[in-house]
C-alpha cells in the first residue's frame, strides 16, 4: 500500500493497493464488523455518524471496486479514494481483529480457516496499512 494525496476540504485521502491487499481489508471489516455488530459503534465513538453503517458501506464500495478489477493481474495496482473515517475505520477493523477479540465463544475458528490468512500474515497487511493510515492523519 502506498499514500498518494488527501484532500482535507473533501475529507478524502488516496491510497493505492494491490488486489490482494484490498481483498485483505474487505475481508477484515467483514470480520470485526460481523463480530461486533453495533458494538462496534460504542467501541469507536470518534464520530457523530455511524461507525459500524459506514464500515458496512465502505465494504461495498471495496467488494465492488474488487469486482471492477477482477480481470487485472495480481501485480496491478488500484487507486482508491475515501474518506477519513473510512481510513479510521479500516485502522480499528484491522487493529481489532490483529489485536484479538474476545467473542464469548468456546470454539472460535482461527483467522487462517475464518479469512484465509494468519495472525502474522494479517499483521504485515496491517502495517503496510498503518503506515498509509499514519500518513494521512
Amino acid at each position: 500500500m502506498k499514500y498518494i494525496s488527501e484532500d482535507q476540504e473533501k475529507d478524502t485521502f488516496a491510497f493505492e493497493a494491490t488486489k490482494e491487499e484490498l481483498e485483505v481489508c474487505s475481508k477484515v471489516i467483514h470480520l470485526a464488523l460481523e463480530w461486533l455488530d453495533e458494538d462496534f459503534n460504542t467501541r469507536h465513538q470518534n464520530t457523530s455518524e455511524d461507525a459500524y453503517r459506514a464500515g458496512l458501506r465502505l465494504n461495498k464500495k471495496l467488494l465492488a471496486l474488487l469486482n471492477e478489477h477482477k480481470e487485472d493481474t495480481p501485480v496491478d495496482t488500484i487507486i482508491i479514494t475515501i474518506r477519513f473515517l473510512e481510513a479510521s475505520i479500516i485502522y480499528a477493523c484491522f487493529n481489532e481483529v490483529c489485536n484479538g477479540l474476545s467473542f464469548g465463544f468456546a470454539n472460535v475458528p482461527t483467522l487462517k480457516e475464518l479469512i484465509g490468512y494468519n495472525k502474522e500474515e494479517l499483521r504485515i497487511f496491517y502495517a503496510h496499512y498503518k503506515k498509509v493510515y499514519m500518513d494521512c492523519i
